[in-house]
């Protein structure tokens, strides 16, 4: 499996944190299992499409789609040789590309066609390239031509800078104070831009950081220190920290962090990075 990542240039790097592309021309089929992180994502199969489990079934996911916000794990296995090229939005990036109140593709997988004919249209040109230099440059075009300036809410984009700088420790109410905002109105637009709670929000940041905290200790073949791990990222135990992992992974730490995170390694690394 190899995994890039490309940063955007220009003013598009406000709302996404980076293009990346994934190619693996002899993928296993094992289940491979993502977890929340609190960014929506554009993803353009150039190869065979993975399949999700969705209610029991393995269902074969579009050419093209968005998927929006996951607030609970999904399983992923490969359908053939793989070549995915990705947008990773930041949490209001989404909005701010397609206009769409996020909350409509929370948990949800969309064909691009059904959301943007317009940028689908463009995007199908995708498969003639032969560089990553030339698809980047085409999704670069397509997004910008996309990109409105009245969806930028600066508010939305101070707050969820203090949540993510703070691994989710901060209180909701203080950000909404120090905004000139009431915690109502930072709920409201966070439900539109973002696609969850500003408070789901920070859960997920803080299961990401201590995720991330984990991950490095059992790549360096460290013993994990749970409690000290868990209190550094913001829990208040290690039952705390098992809450969590369970409802955004499916799994207690020490299984999830055992197998099926190909992938949600590489994403897990991604997030880590500014």
């Amino acid at each position: 499996m190899q995994y890039r990542e490309f940063k955007p240039d220009g003013p598009m790097a406000r709302f996404i944190k980076c293009y990346w592309m994934l190619e693996d021309p002899s993928p296993s089929a094992e289940a491979q299992r993502i977890v929340p992180d609190g960014r929506p994502e554009l993803i353009f199969n150039l190869g065979q499409p993975f399949e999700s489990l969705v209610n029991g079934q393995w269902r074969r996911q579009p050419q093209s789609f968005i998927a929006g916000q996951i607030t609970r794990p999904i399983l992923l296995r490969s359908s053939g040789p793989a070549k995915v090229l990705g947008i990773r939005f930041h949490p209001h990036g989404a909005h701010h590309i397609l206009g769409l109140p996020l909350h409509e593709l929370t948990d949800s997988v969309v064909a691009l066609d059904d959301v943007s004919v317009r940028l689908h249209q463009r995007l199908q040109s995708l498969g003639e390239p032969e560089t990553p230099g030339d698809h980047l440059a085409t999704l670069d075009h397509a997004i910008n031509e996309l990109s409105q300036s009245d969806r930028d809410d600066k508010l939305l984009s101070a707050a969820i800078a203090k949540f993510e700088r703070s691994g989710g420790s901060v209180d909701v109410a203080r950000v909404a104070d120090q905004l000139g905002l009431s915690s109502r109105q930072l709920q409201r637009r966070f439900h539109d831009a973002v696609g969850i709670s500003p408070k789901l929000f920070s859960r997920m940041q803080r299961f990401q950081r201590v995720f991330q905290a984990m991950e490095a200790q059992t790549m360096e073949s460290e013993r994990l220190d749970w409690v000290n791990t868990a209190m550094d990222c913001g829990y208040y135990d290690q039952a705390h920290l098992i809450r969590d992992f369970r409802e955004f992974s499916g799994k207690a730490p020490t299984a999830l962090l055992a197998g099926e995170l190909d992938l949600a390694r590489q994403f897990a690394q991604s997030a880590a990075r500014p």
